[in-house]
């Protein structure tokens, strides 16, 4: 291999490096840019650990997510402020020694970039010792709102049953 092919394997090596590095820094602006949850995976996220707190009889942090102006309505005509469902809650906590909730699957749908739905049905199962003593079925539909950088749940809807889609 003469000189010039010298040259030319040294190009071809550099152009290569170059390569090989714009794409490592495209794949650390790529894995930067996947830090940021999602707005649909937050929400989905909050949900569950509202979940799990429920589970837990940890009132404050099922509420912590209810944004201050937040509004539940429920099949039987019952209208909750945030108040309202702490009380609720930690009336259940009273009542129920243990709680369970198993979740569907959660149906994301964003309405521009600061407001979502989440529904899903939930079955909520109660009682003392170890196997429930009663249980519901509820389909729920709520509405999201992105205070700041954490999403809040500004309303809920709870309806008895499975709902058709």
């Amino acid at each position: 291999v003469g000189e010039a092919g010298m040259a030319a394997m040294r190009t071809r090596r550099i152009e290569w490096i170059g390569l090989l590095q714009g794409a490592a820094a495209c794949a650390v602006f790529f894995l930067a840019g996947c830090h940021r949850t999602p707005a649909e995976q937050a929400i989905r996220e909050t949900i569950a650990s509202m979940q799990k707190a429920g589970e837990a009889h940890d009132v404050s942090a099922v509420i912590a997510p209810l944004s201050d102006d937040f509004i539940g309505s429920g099949d039987e005509g019952e209208n909750l402020d945030r108040k309202g469902l702490e009380r609720y809650l930690r009336f259940m906590q009273l009542r129920e020694t243990s709680i369970h909730a198993s979740l569907g699957p959660i149906t994301v749908g964003m309405q521009g970039t600061d407001r979502a739905t989440a529904e899903f049905t939930a079955v909520f199962t109660g009682g003392d010792g170890l196997l429930p003593d009663d249980g519901r079925i509820e389909h729920i539909t709520t509405g999201w709102r992105l205070d700041g950088s954490k999403w809040k749940l500004i309303s809920a809807e709870w309806k008895e049953g499975v709902a058709n889609r």
